[in-house]
């Protein structure tokens, strides 16, 4: 019984040994072939990407205003990345230092998201990085998923996939003193089927 055993782990180990030789000969890295984001056998597809938006307020202090959270997945670059616009920024510069996220001073700025549904609640902290897309159009501040290692904004993806999940996104102020921006997302049955299409390819598991 030992034996047979022993040999299928062989037979196991073996074979995933031969479908990982082909990337790897390639010169792909095999975090991207753990993750699904290099295909096993040469010619086949890559996993495709997508974006996908959700609805939500941004507060600061008693200001109240529309914000959106853009979700993408680009399977062959950046992979998994997350965006909060916020319009008409520049009404909140005398009570946030807006200009202070976008990255030209020497100490990256960490931004903190929180995730919760029943029974589970899931906490990061990641860089982010800011920039103005107009005063109008709004400022986006930007957080972008780990390529090697673990990923928490895979964590964060998924949990948003689940109806009823509610994300709170929370941005310090670089300058002392000013209140904390934050922004709430409830997605709907819509929307997590939604991020379920446009991010599988940055999600699904490759074996």
């Amino acid at each position: 019984m030992r034996l047979r055993i022993g040999v299928a782990l062989a037979v196991v180990i073996i074979a995933a040994a031969a479908l990982l030789a082909g990337p790897l000969s390639r010169g792909e890295r095999l975090s991207d072939i753990l993750t699904g984001q290099t295909p096993l056998l040469a010619g086949a597809a890559r996993a495709p990407g997508g974006t996908a938006d959700l609805s939500g307020t941004a507060a600061l202090g008693t200001d109240r205003r529309p914000a959106t959270l853009r979700v993408a997945c680009d399977p062959a670059g950046t992979g998994l990345s997350a965006a909060l616009v916020v319009p008409r920024f520049a009404e909140l510069a005398p009570r946030f230092d807006v200009t202070g996220l976008e990255g030209s001073g020497g100490e990256t700025p960490l931004t903190g998201i929180l995730v919760s549904s029943a029974g589970s609640v899931r906490s990061v902290r990641m860089p982010v990085r800011g920039a103005a897309t107009g005063p109008d159009a709004g400022f986006t501040l930007t957080v972008t998923g780990a390529r090697r290692g673990e990923d928490p904004l895979r964590g964060v993806a998924l949990a948003l996939t689940e109806p009823g999940t509610k994300l709170t996104w929370t941005q310090a102020s670089p300058r002392a003193g000013d209140p904390a921006l934050t922004a709430t997302f409830t997605p709907s049955e819509g929307d997590s089927a939604a991020l379920k299409g446009a991010l599988g390819g940055c999600l699904a598991a490759p074996f």
